[in-house]
């Protein structure tokens, strides 16, 4: 038999576990620490939001491990250099703890005085970078693509590179500059054709899509173009019969569909999960004072038979 001073005993060890599991529960003696929560504002160059599809995935995926929250902005104007600077600034006034940016400008932001870290999304080459910037070396990615035309393709067909009328991108520019160099480099050339030309050369193409002699390689200049030749050769099949292959760079769903069809023969891609990835993680680094350095995006050559490959399967087609 438990004696009436026992039982008190009882009833107090069990007042206290209880009072001890509330206090517990209730944060009263262990307090979880509270994380920041980084803003950080995304600023890209034009309103070709296909081609951030997978690069939104990976911006999504370093925001959930890192808590930041991140908002995506995108210019009214394609290549508008003073609209992005006005973005940036209203973003610093509005807050942000970090900008990530893909520049129209670089030589504008880097005179400009931030009051916030800015990670740039930079179409440079790795000697000429910052620390805490990624870098896609499109002047690199156009060489390896000429190479792989170079390649595959018979000597004597003629290269047309289908070109955007309008002011050049750095990405543009770097891709079709690794272009040439690699065509001049073998001896060859490239012929350039402007999108006010581009109704008078489909129309030369179906007149001689049936003779194999005229076969042509055509190469885009970026993947609006890309997207837009491919549909041209869905439509025609004088114009398709008249083109050995089709070649550019992305990695939009348009792009990927045509290349499983057949009617876009090879592009040259860069990660973009990763990259979306890489930028979000370099700017909570920045926020949190760690070091960094450039991180430079490998570029791959993808054709029909790779879209199957477990190797660049999660890389085209990342799971949300």
């Amino acid at each position: 038999m438990i004696g009436k001073s026992g039982r008190v005993l009882i009833v107090v060890y069990i007042v206290c576990l209880v009072v001890l599991f509330l206090m517990c529960s209730t944060d009263l003696i262990i307090r979880e620490p509270e994380r920041e929560i980084y803003q950080i504002a995304v600023i890209i160059e034009d309103v070709r939001s296909d081609n951030y599809s997978n690069f939104r995935k990976g911006m999504d995926q370093a925001a959930a491990e890192f808590n930041a929250d991140v908002q995506l902005i995108t210019l009214y104007e394609k290549l508008d250099a003073q609209e992005q600077m006005e973005l940036i600034n209203r973003e610093q006034q509005d807050g942000a703890d970090a900008l990530i940016v893909v520049p129209v400008e670089e030589e504008q932001i880097a005179e400009r005085q931030m009051t916030i870290p800015v990670i740039l999304l930079r179409a440079g080459v790795a000697e000429a970078s910052g620390a805490g910037n990624v870098i896609i070396d499109y002047e690199k990615m156009g060489e390896r693509l000429a190479r792989e035309i170079l390649e595959e393709q018979p000597v004597g067909n003629p290269v047309y590179v289908l070109r955007d009328s309008a002011v050049q991108s750095d990405m543009d520019r770097l891709f079709l500059e690794g272009v040439k160099a690699a065509f001049v480099e073998e001896g060859g050339r490239v012929q350039m054709i402007m999108r006010n030309e581009e109704d008078r050369f489909w129309m030369m193409l179906e007149k001689t899509g049936m003779d194999e002699s005229e076969k042509v390689v055509i190469l885009a200049e970026n993947p609006e173009i890309l997207t837009e030749a491919a549909g041209v050769l869905a439509g025609s099949e004088a114009v398709s019969a008249a083109v050995s292959g089709l070649y550019g760079r992305g990695t939009t769903i348009p792009i990927l569909n045509y290349l499983d069809r057949g009617l876009i023969t090879g592009i040259c891609v860069t990660d973009e999960f990763s990259l979306g990835y890489y930028s979000v993680r370099e700017a909570v680094r920045a926020l949190e004072g760690a070091g960094s350095v450039p991180t430079v995006m490998e570029s791959h050559y993808i054709k029909k038979e790779d879209l199957r490959n477990p190797a660049y399967e999660k890389m085209l087609f990342p799971i949300e």
